[in-house]
């Protein structure tokens, strides 16, 4: 590596330039461990930079197969990755589920007892910090545009307030206040503002920014509740490549949020934080490195079976992860072949899936498939509307035919998805926005 051309160093890795391709970077891994923006409390961990690697690599790889914009592209070695090179944008974007750390000494009104359960969110809250080492503050291509007060508010060093809270991200002059005091007290104003566009590159919006923060924060809760773990809360940082094309960069590893055990145990570096001894935190970074290699987008299928083709089919969208089937066969006139087809489709599809049988009149379709499989069916009836009547044949069902029935063929796909998402963190997160959304 000390062959290639250094881009630039921090505190936990080096970027270096690829000696293949000039739009791209080799993001190397250090085995430095930081805390509270103090230089004096860095250690070194072992084997750190092998875990921070692991888990970023994995964790962008489940995003690009999402369809997020990630500047990752592959894993070089055990501590080395390659990306495409990004001007980076001076934000912190901090995404958070539970109201836990900085956040409770600006909203000290949510904390709870020690052994109470952290104040949930229902819809995710995002929050902007701006990036500044030193109390400089710069703009978007690296140009020194100010500087914080020299006026000492951190209490513990001598040293201007670094990475200010944006207490106002949506509007277009921000005003930048102090990250650990409530926005409410007069002291909290640092008496700085700054206009959003001397930060944002052109074509890029705090909304778009957020959306992508939602999006990415979602999959990955999904994919770390399939595991049985809480994600709380997580920091993400974004960049443009040479087209202006936005991606969500740096790294996502374990420094970068959050995360707890069923029980609420910590995983990440709040242990470090918390002055857990270095082999306590090692063992966790290994254990989450392990963890991450399980993230999985399974194969799944919704499958809308007509009993005929003029059954009509409900609208539905595509969906990343989830391929639409669609059979036309009737349980009345062709059983032996719809068990056939049932089994065809229980191979093809190992991640599960749902059934939605979709009959006008009697409804024999649904209550087979739904006695010679364990994935949910759920029926409707495909001319409610004209032949109301026609529900009655799906409600009542002999024992173990575990078939439910839902009059609105949008809900009934939604139902479908609502079930998936239990084990595919993509889905998830195309239902959380939704649901989420309701309370915008």
């Amino acid at each position: 590596m000390t062959e290639l051309q250094k881009v630039t160093e921090g505190k936990t890795k080096t970027i270096w330039q690829s000696p293949d391709k000039p739009g791209d970077v080799i993001i190397e891994n250090k085995d430095d461990i930081t805390k509270n923006d103090d230089p004096s409390a860095t250690e070194t961990m072992l084997n750190k930079a092998v875990h921070a690697t692991t888990t970023t690599c994995a964790v962008f790889s489940l995003l690009k197969e999402a369809g997020i914009p990630v500047a990752f592209e592959q894993q070089l070695s055990a501590t080395t990755f390659t990306a495409p090179k990004c001007k980076m944008i001076p934000l912190e974007v901090v995404m958070r589920r539970y109201a836990v750390g900085s956040y409770l000494n600006r909203y000290p009104n949510l904390r709870k007892k020690k052994d109470e359960t952290p104040h949930r969110f229902h819809r995710l809250v995002c929050e902007f910090f701006l990036k500044t080492t030193g109390g400089k503050i710069k703009d978007c291509d690296g140009a020194h545009i100010g500087n914080m007060p020299n006026d000492c508010l951190e209490t513990e060093r001598e040293k201007p307030v670094d990475d200010p809270f944006i207490s106002n991200h949506l509007d277009e002059v921000w005003f930048l206040h102090h990250p650990k005091i409530p926005n409410w007290d007069m002291e909290s104003y640092l008496g700085v503002s700054i206009s959003q566009d001397r930060i944002l590159p052109e074509n890029v919006t705090v909304y778009k920014i957020e959306e992508l923060t939602r999006k990415v924060f979602l999959i990955l809760e999904g994919a770390w509740a399939k595991l049985g773990f809480r994600l709380i809360d997580f920091k993400i940082e974004f960049g443009i490549d040479e087209n202006g094309n936005l991606f969500v960069a740096d790294v996502i590893d374990n420094d970068s949020w959050r995360l707890r055990t069923s029980d609420w145990q910590e995983l990440s570096k709040q242990c470090f934080r918390d002055n857990d001894s270095m082999g306590e935190i090692a063992n966790k970074y290994a254990l989450v490195a392990e963890l991450v290699n399980k993230f999985t987008c399974p194969k799944q299928a919704i499958v809308f079976w007509r009993g005929s083709k003029d059954d009509k089919l409900p609208e539905t969208h595509s969906f990343t992860s989830i391929t639409i089937e669609d059979i036309v066969l009737s349980g009345h006139k062709s059983p032996s072949q719809c068990l056939e087809k049932l089994e065809e489709i229980l191979a093809a599809y190992p991640g599960g899936g749902v059934i939605i049988p979709i009959v006008g009149m009697s409804n024999g379709l649904g209550p087979i498939l739904s006695a010679r499989t364990s994935w949910p069916v759920i029926a409707v009836s495909a001319k409610h509307g004209e032949r109301p009547h026609d529900v009655w044949s799906s409600l009542e069902m002999p024992s173990n035919v575990p078939m439910v029935t839902v009059l609105s063929p949008k809900n009934a796909v939604l139902a479908a998805l609502n079930i998936l998402a239990q084990s595919n963190p993509i889905a998830y997160m195309r239902r959380q926005i939704e649901i989420e959304e309701l309370d915008k």
